[in-house]
């Protein structure tokens, strides 16, 4: 093997040498709970102590027996986690406009799909987060509803 390729390998075995050095031990302590997929800064969403977040969740009440809520996730809709709460935030911020209740038919539309004639009535309902460090976020804070309408025309609104 000539001089050339000799020292190129040997700088290559290096260089990653050297990365695994610095990246063991993997620990939670050392890396983080993320850790080897690190959340690059260009694709986060930057959080100052003053932000605050809201977080929706979607319930649906059925039609017979003790009117028990439900709480319905993405999965159970079949819908993308992203549609889900950007019509949930969209029925939270302004429940009585021609935008949520076009997010409130898409919603009952993929609740009838999924359940049908299972549910009478569907809610959206938030909790409003305070970022005050970066560890804790307040996710123990109680939820409230912010609307509810009827699924594809039963119930009451």
């Amino acid at each position: 093997m000539p001089l050339p390729k000799l020292v190129a390998a040997a700088v290559c075995v290096g260089v990653l040498g050297a990365q695994i050095a610095i990246a063991s031990p993997a620990s939670s302590d050392r890396h983080g709970w993320y850790w080897p997929f690190l959340p690059y800064p260009m694709y986060a969403l930057a959080h100052a102590r003053s932000d605050t977040l809201v977080v929706p969740q979607l319930r649906a009440t059925e039609c017979v027996g003790a009117k028990s809520h439900v709480i319905l996730t993405e999965d159970s809709l079949g819908a993308p986690h992203s549609q889900l709460l950007s019509s949930l935030g969209t029925i939270a911020r302004v429940p009585e406009s021609e935008v949520a209740q076009r997010a409130e038919g898409r919603l009952s539309g993929a609740i009838e799909a999924q359940y049908p004639g299972r549910f009478c009535t569907a809610s959206a309902w938030v909790r409003t987060v305070y970022i005050a460090d970066t560890a804790t976020y307040g996710l123990d804070r109680p939820l409230r509803r912010a609307a509810e309408w009827a699924v594809n025309g039963a119930g009451q609104k």
